[in-house]
């Protein structure tokens, strides 16, 4: 496999929470706020770069202003490409400019500043900012991790179970600190159980694939890597069903881009489940869409997606709706922002969490969708 880059999951909430703080003081230029890149993993070769400069802009035929949406080296993320490309956007009459972050602070910062109009983070990346007065909403879930994190342990280690007193390289914060708090309790250890040592994802990877720690909970292409070179057995990932919904990407939108064009920002997501088709139908030519704007292949992308569970309409519709697993976002928001809280990433859960979440936009596309379908 062809090395690319990848965005490190974690958050730097002083990073966000400086930001909004300028912003709610009206302090300074947003753009010139935004934080420094972190380091990209190692592990897959990525280059520390800021933020990034590939985008698509769509076709003059379209009228209205032009909406930016950001995006970061995901697989699921990536479909946004295929769905310009496609000629989805066109098809809905909405001009659309997809731009690539190096990670997830940019992306999030020029999203608070107003520099972008919509952006992909994972959900647990917007509780810090909204926590800190951020004025964006989550409007529907682009995908799951679905086996793309795991938990890798040396040949000796055959289960979860088997960790205890072991040590485990994790990065503090992240999205895989939450996955592996969650298995080693769902195998009855806590965090005391064992040894934690907090890395990044590439050098977790080369930790364990150097023998330094006894596991590593860590992401694809790293996942891949380390079982390939160490014979190690992975022992647990997210497409376990214990895990579903627990790492989402979700569609965030600045407050003033609802206020001004709400129905742009509809028919970007009727173009973007109304694309879904193509991938069905056609692999391939999806996927050549895909590499055609990015730095992946086709079959990388392919490869990649093994991991990654797109959600189709019909499939969101569940995110929206009370719940006691991780597909409720409701569920899930309470879930990580209490990990956020022991973890000193918030100080406190704020009241108003779930107004970070707004269904009205999901629901009038999803209305509007089942009735054309009916139609045909």
């Amino acid at each position: 496999m062809r090395m690319k880059k990848w965005v490190e999951k974690s958050l730097c909430a002083c990073g966000i929470a400086a930001l909004t703080a300028g912003m709610l003081a009206g302090c300074g230029d947003s753009s010139a706020s935004a934080s420094a890149s972190q380091e990209s993993s190692a592990a897959t070769g990525a280059e520390g770069s800021s933020a990034a400069a590939v985008s698509s802009t769509a076709s003059s035929q379209n009228s209205g202003d032009t909406l930016t949406l950001g995006i970061v080296d995901w697989p699921g993320s990536y479909w946004w490409f295929a769905t310009k490309e496609l000629g989805y956007f066109d098809k809905e009459g909405v001009n659309v400019n997809v731009q690539l972050f190096s990670n997830y602070n940019d992306g999030l910062n020029s999203l608070i500043g107003g520099n972008i109009d919509m952006f992909v983070p994972s959900l647990d990346n917007t509780i810090p900012g909204f926590a800190d007065g951020a004025e964006y909403k989550i409007v529907m879930v682009e995908d799951y991790s679905s086996g793309a994190d795991g938990l890798i342990a040396s040949k000796d280690i055959k289960s979860v179970a088997d960790l205890k007193g072991k040590t485990i390289g994790v990065e503090f914060g992240g999205s895989d600190h939450v996955f592996l708090l969650k298995a080693l309790a769902n195998a009855g250890l806590t965090e005391y159980d064992v040894n934690l040592v907090d890395m990044s994802t590439g050098d977790a990877s080369n930790a364990f694939i150097s023998g330094k720690v006894d596991a590593a909970a860590i992401w694809e292409p790293s996942l891949s890597m380390a079982q390939e070179e160490t014979g190690g057995n992975i022992l647990v990932t997210t497409a376990d069903k214990d895990y579903e919904g627990l790492i989402p990407a979700v569609l965030a939108v600045n407050n003033s881009t609802l206020e001004k064009d709400r129905d742009g920002v509809e028919r970007v997501m009727k173009a973007w489940f109304e694309s879904q088709s193509a991938y069905t139908d056609d692999q391939d030519a999806f996927a050549k869409a895909v590499a055609d704007n990015t730095e992946v292949s086709a079959d990388e992308f392919l490869d990649l997606m093994k991991g990654c569970k797109v959600l189709s309409a019909d499939e969101n519709v569940p995110v929206f709706q009370d719940g006691d697993t991780y597909v409720s976002l409701d569920y899930c928001l309470q879930t990580l922002a209490q990990f956020e809280v022991d973890n000193n990433i918030i100080s406190a859960i704020p009241d108003n969490l779930n107004d970070l979440v707004d269904s009205s936009l999901f629901d009038d596309v999803y209305k509007e969708l089942d009735s054309n379908a009916k139609s045909e």
